[in-house]
């Protein structure tokens, strides 16, 4: 998720991630030349689209209503009290303040807390029926000194399958952070981002290949989310990448649905002239952090194309505004003029912040303790040399306490809203 008030920063460093990376860029391996469209598969038992509809094993319409459960498998400040920063900022923060190992078991105890299977049992009781699972690539990639990265990350996400089973959750598994970097804000350590490395693009699609041939049996999976947000330099090139992408998929798994979004904040699909896909969705994103006006021209817009192209639309993030916006949003979206299949709602809980202007879920309510060191996360100049190992230890035991199912707090307007719709 993005802060469009941060737009002017986030441009700036676009342009000096472009600079950066066209020293080294180079261009990519895969010709797209002869690039053949998977055609829909019938009796496909799996969620997949039908015309500008998403139905079901079965083939009944259904409405994906989702949250986005953010802040577990990817990191973001935000979410966090820790302002607009990165999992790459918010980790070298945390070494410093508590030293590596430490925040290695951090990052484990998150892993194993922030979501659970209680969590599942909390969204399905609001009567939603999907969630959408934001990822980092390091998960799925071995570069853990402690424990094996890949091991670690499949481990969570069979176990999250498992849970959403039991509770009848669809799961849409959202590649949010690309080796490199797929936009400005979500920075990475390797710093030449995925646009401009062919060694990036092709770790970006070993591991779908790999993410689709572990998961290509199971029915709870809704659908593919190839590349959240994408800041490409072209259309060209976002085009590209996804259709290498879905080539490798459609190895393996010819039955999964695949969720493309486009630029400028996937608000932007003019790059696609037609699907790429038999079997895909568009999945656009809705912010307004200046003003309380719908999105009702874009909304149009994307339905024209949609309907031209028989391909269904999803909304795949909104929020972060009034509740009576929120309400709008959602008016829109169950209007039937536009061939729109659900929505989520950003985040499932997060800690919260000027909490009358931006409405939550679900709030994480962290003690003073986790404040000071989000403090030195978020801090043009860092952290202060007064907050010790042993305080940031204190603090982050007390944050992984704040952020468990249990203690969580909702915001029943936001939760009655929800479940109204």
């Amino acid at each position: 998720m993005k802060y469009k008030t941060f737009q002017t920063i986030i441009l700036i460093s676009s342009i000096f991630l472009s600079i950066g990376g066209c020293v080294t860029s180079k261009p990519s391996a895969e010709n797209n030349t002869n690039y053949t469209i998977s055609p829909p598969v019938s009796n496909n038992k799996m969620v997949h689209v039908n015309g500008t509809k998403i139905v079901d094993g079965n083939g009944n319409h259904i409405k994906l209503k989702a949250v986005l459960l953010e802040g577990w498998l990817m990191w973001n400040g935000t979410l966090w009290g820790a302002g607009l920063t990165s999992e790459t900022k918010i980790t070298q923060r945390l070494e410093k303040m508590a030293g590596k190992e430490q925040t290695e078991l951090f990052r484990t105890a998150i892993y194993d807390h922030f979501i659970t299977e209680k969590d599942i049992e909390m969204i399905a009781e609001i009567g939603l029926n999907t969630v959408r699972v934001p990822f980092n690539h390091t998960i799925l990639e071995d570069k853990n000194p402690l424990e094996d990265y890949s091991a670690r990350g499949w481990k969570y996400l069979d176990n999250l399958m498992t849970w959403c089973e039991r509770y009848n959750i669809y799961v849409v598994l959202d590649f949010h952070s690309l080796p490199g970097g797929q936009g400005a804000f979500v920075s990475d350590p390797e710093f030449i981002n995925v646009w401009h490395s062919e060694e990036h693009q092709q770790r970006t699609v070993d591991i779908w290949k790999a993410i689709a041939n572990r998961y290509k049996d199971r029915q709870i999976v809704a659908g593919y989310d190839l590349i959240n947000e994408p800041d490409a330099p072209t259309g060209k090139n976002l085009v590209d990448l996804q259709k290498r992408i879905i080539s490798e998929i459609r190895k393996v798994d010819k039955l999964h649905m695949i969720i493309l979004e486009g630029g400028n904040f996937s608000s932007d699909f003019s790059m696609y002239d037609s699907p790429l896909d038999g079997n895909q969705v568009y999945g656009f994103h809705t912010y307004n952090f200046f003003t309380d006006e719908t999105d009702v021209k874009n909304l149009e817009k994307l339905s024209e194309l949609a309907k031209k192209q028989n391909v269904p639309l999803w909304n795949g993030e909104f929020g972060a505004h009034k509740l009576s916006w929120i309400e709008d949003q959602l008016e829109l979206y169950e209007n039937p003029k536009f061939p729109i299949n659900g929505w989520t709602f950003w985040p499932w809980k997060r800690v919260s912040e000027n909490s009358n202007r931006y409405r939550n879920l679900a709030k994480i309510i962290p003690g003073d303790d986790w404040k000071e060191v989000a403090k030195g996360i978020s801090d043009l100049f860092g952290p202060s040399n007064k907050i010790t190992p042993e305080f940031t230890k204190k603090a982050m035991d007390s944050f992984i306490e704040a952020v468990k199912a249990e203690n969580i707090v909702y915001d029943t307007e936001v939760k009655d809203l929800l479940k109204k719709y």
